[in-house]
């Protein structure tokens, strides 16, 4: 809808000075006795609302983020003319609870995606902080009354007198802190009048995404202190704030600094800090103070020695897990309950982020390597319908190009993995639930975004990206990248045809399939013409996993995956970026070679998952070899494959009506069991290896049709099913 059909003829309200994390309030009586009072809400970028001095939901954040609106200077617009699509996301909350005779309104804004920067320059410039709403009233009787944001409202500086999304919130209480501003009767006679503006010409919507919630709280431990701080421990790697109480002694002012890891002395280590910090000061008072508008990414924190730190609040996205494994493997139970971990910590802001703290933007890239993994082991359909809108809007309408991010910010990755987003995450979505309109949707899009791919194409080998931006292949490899960037973005070229071509067969549209096909067959050729060598039977000479890119495409001959096999066979580590590894793993898997694919997830050299736990991780690190963000899910991909290969649970089609339980059974996994649950219900696996047999207990929801493959075929029923082989 638009800004008329949203708001009607409510104003937007912004500082009439400059400020960046104001506080605005206002107090109206109601005519009547209420029965019902809702209100339609946008703060730009993220806000609080109070009434009556009562938060009126417990969303930390209140605005998702989005590609909020046109402004001068996106970088995708200034240097190449694209044309992203926006949207602004508002709230609508039922504040009855709250609501008696008299009223005030009071709302806390902050910048959030709004408007905030890094150490690489301008992230996001729409604009100042911004405000409106309509406040709805249906009285006892059945009349109905509006309640408007406009001229009845005044502003003051909050006690945020700093604020960064990536490096934190300075507080100062001694000025600014105005007890009881949110209540009815409070003097505001020395506040300001607003600024009146116009709002923002957007698209305007809803959206039922989780909001960030605080999920649990921590206790931290106290490890260790210095001349100047205490040192504490939370004993995870975590996305939050800690809870600092302040004694209000030595001037009353204290600094909060957070790692990811301490240095060789047990301080903070400032690698890790990544420019994290925080100042409060409290004057003589004793007072709680927490980051309002923002979250750190740490386990470590130090606060000076004037304060303590209580407790520690847990934030993300509220997405329940719905999923459990465990197995006869401690390193398997490790990497599901240390992905599930680094996957939320980076869920913020409707945003499946690359990391919580260094960029927090929600990668491409990154977001469709995990996104089946996600899906199937939390209740997020409501986090990724909303992604999906980000991942249209960052599309350039006039060819095709797909943002590295979405929401779209200045960053960097290359055509194809990234790219792929663009049909990869809508086949995931409707594979999961079922929900074909989001092919429909995608389908005209994907199609775009192979003009575009052709355009960027030299004897058809995917070549460059826009003129000076990033044309990566694979990621993240432990060692230089060598295995060539064209022969990865090709192999995403023909996967996404592959993907492609299942909508058209979901959709009814056979007109599409010779094309289709034929575009797959050319971008073949080249990677067989580039780096096919026929006397080895190798791609790209086998480096860095380059031989299972072109297997998973039904590329090249035996000699192919067997030269894969002999390599992994004698080095038992990861030589393989982000996408070789996820790949690698699904092809060992696929065609054989599950105990080859255990052991080398189960590895604990270098470069393996096992090295990462043996040095302490609890979450996933960005590199093999640890270097920068130590909270990364991309690498987590594989973690999907518990399920779907080493349980075996899948499925024919989409939405789970058609369930598939096909193991492959690994030398030296004695037992594993877990679950997901489906649109329709739990499907849980448990095998237990005795004897030489298999015995296995498999439970499947109503309504659905379910068989086991294994070394035969064997129907499965509603219920508990016990099985031996």
């Amino acid at each position: 809808m638009n800004l008329k059909e949203m708001f009607g003829e409510a104003k937007w309200l912004t500082p009439s000075e400059k400020n960046e994390t104001p506080y605005f309030r206002g107090e109206f009586a109601a005519e009547k006795k209420v029965t019902r009072a809702e209100i339609t809400i946008c703060g730009l970028g993220m806000f609080r609302l109070y009434i009556n001095g009562k938060a009126a939901d417990d969303d930390l954040f209140g605005t998702l983020a989005s590609d909020f609106h046109e402004w001068d200077g996106q970088p995708c617009v200034k240097a190449f003319g694209e044309k992203p699509a926006h949207r602004v996301y508002a709230k609508k909350i039922d504040i009855t609870r709250l609501t008696g005779e008299n009223n005030c309104v009071g709302v806390s804004l902050a910048p959030g995606w709004y408007n905030c920067g890094n150490p690489w320059g301008k992230v996001n410039d729409y604009g100042d902080v911004k405000l409106c709403f309509v406040i709805d009233l249906t009285y006892e009787d059945g009349t109905t009354g509006k309640i408007l944001s406009g001229e009845w409202m005044r502003w003051h500086e909050s006690e945020i007198i700093s604020w960064n999304m990536f490096y934190g919130e300075h507080h100062d209480y001694t000025k600014y802190a105005i007890d009881g501003w949110n209540r009815v009767g409070f003097d505001d006679s020395d506040w300001k009048a607003p600024a009146i503006i116009d709002g923002p010409e957007t698209e305007y919507m809803f959206s039922d995404c989780p909001p960030d919630r605080v999920i649990r709280y921590i206790a931290p431990k106290l490890i260790g202190e210095t001349k100047d701080e205490f040192i504490y421990d939370m004993g995870e790697n975590i996305t939050g704030t800690p809870i600092v109480k302040a004694r209000g002694r030595d001037g009353g002012k204290l600094t909060l600094r957070v790692s990811e890891r301490l240095d060789n002395y047990g301080h903070i280590e400032e690698y890790t800090n990544h420019g994290q910090k925080a100042s409060f000061i409290v004057g003589d008072d004793e007072r709680e103070c927490g980051l309002k508008f923002c979250w750190f990414g740490f386990r470590y924190a130090a606060v000076s020695r004037n304060a303590e730190i209580v407790s520690c609040a847990v934030e993300h996205c509220d997405v329940a897990v719905t999923s459990a494994f465990s197995s006869s493997n401690s390193l398997l139970d490790w990497m599901y309950s240390t992905y599930l971990r680094t996957q939320l910590d980076n869920m913020h802001c409707g945003i499946p982020s690359d990391c919580p703290h260094l960029e927090k933007r929600g990668y491409t890239g990154d977001g469709e390597l995990v996104c089946e993994c996600v899906m199937m082991m939390t209740d997020s359909e409501k986090f990724y319908r909303k992604w999906l809108g980000d991942i249209a809007d960052c599309q350039d309408r006039v060819s095709g190009h797909v943002q590295y991010t979405a929401p779209y910010t200045r960053c960097g990755g290359g055509p194809g993995g990234w790219g792929c987003a663009i049909a990869e995450v809508p086949y995931t979505y409707y594979r999961m639930y079922g929900d074909k309109s989001v092919l429909e949707d995608f389908l005209p899009r994907t199609l775009r975004y192979f003009d575009y791919l052709e355009a960027h194409s030299e004897d058809d080998l995917v070549v460059s990206d826009q003129k000076g931006e990033w044309c990566l292949g694979d990621w993240c490899t432990p060692e230089k990248i060598e295995i060539p960037e064209p022969f990865v973005n090709n192999y995403f070229y023909v996967k996404t045809i592959n993907r492609l071509l299942e909508f058209c067969r979901v959709l009814g549209r056979d007109d599409l399939v010779p094309m289709l096909e034929k575009r797959a067959e050319i971008k073949k050729a080249a990677m067989v013409r580039k780096y096919y060598d026929p006397e080895t039977g190798d791609f790209a000479k086998n480096v860095q996993g380059a031989n299972c890119f072109a297997v998973d495409l039904g590329m090249g001959d035996e000699r192919a995956l067997r030269h894969l096999v002999e390599h992994y066979t004698k080095n038992t580590w990861f030589d393989t970026g982000i996408f070789g590894t996820d790949i690698l793993i699904r092809v060992l898997f696929e065609h054989g070679y599950a105990t080859l694919a255990y052991n080398l997830l189960t590895a604990e050299g270098p470069y393996s998952f096992g090295h990462w736990r043996s040095t302490g991780c609890t979450t996933f690190p960005e590199e093999w070899t640890y270097k920068r963000s130590q909270n990364h899910p991309m690498f987590g991909a594989v973690v999907r494959y518990l399920f779907i290969y080493l349980l075996g649970i899948s499925q024919d089609g989409a939405g789970w009506k058609d369930i598939v339980i096909k193991p492959r059974l690994a030398d030296g996994l004695d037992s594993a069991e877990g679950h997901i649950t489906t649109p329709n219900g739990k499907v849980a696996v448990r095998f237990v290896k005795r004897e030489g047999q298999v015995h296995f207990r498999i439970e499947i929801p109503e309504g659905v049709s379910a068989r086991l493959e294994c070394g035969g075929t064997y129907p499965l029923y509603a219920g508990v099913n016990e099985i031996t082989l």
